[in-house]
């Protein structure tokens, strides 16, 4: 695979082929396949990041092409809020407010296996 040239930075390579001495492409069996980090670093100058859902490298926040924060909280600050959009109806007198959380439950993955 070639980059442009002056695209790996600091690094003194140009391109992967310059990783290895092999002439068919590869790495020799005393070759180290691991590149050294700045290369790495240097690969991922113009590395997708949070443009799409299939981009490999993805920031933390908030937004849907972002990755959660392992620390966040669902409360609609850091992420997104548990129950936004969800609504629950029915009188508590009847206890039909019941249903309608039983049914936002099931829609969110949850299995209904209460008898009647």
């Amino acid at each position: 695979m070639t980059i442009p040239t002056g695209a790996m930075g600091g690094s003194p390579f140009r391109d992967v082929s310059e990783l290895s001495d092999n002439p068919t492409g590869g790495f020799l069996p005393d070759e180290n396949e691991k590149p050294p980090a700045q290369v790495v670093d240097d690969f991922h100058t113009y590395s997708d990041v949070d443009a799409r859902q299939e981009s490999q490298h993805h920031t933390l926040g908030s937004n849907p092409t972002q990755a959660s924060p392992g620390d966040h909280t669902h409360d609609g600050g850091d992420s997104a809020l548990l129950l936004e959009g969800e609504t629950i109806s029915g009188s508590r007198a009847s206890d039909a407010w019941r249903l309608s959380v039983n049914a936002i439950l099931v829609r969110l993955g949850a299995v209904d296996n209460s008898t009647p």
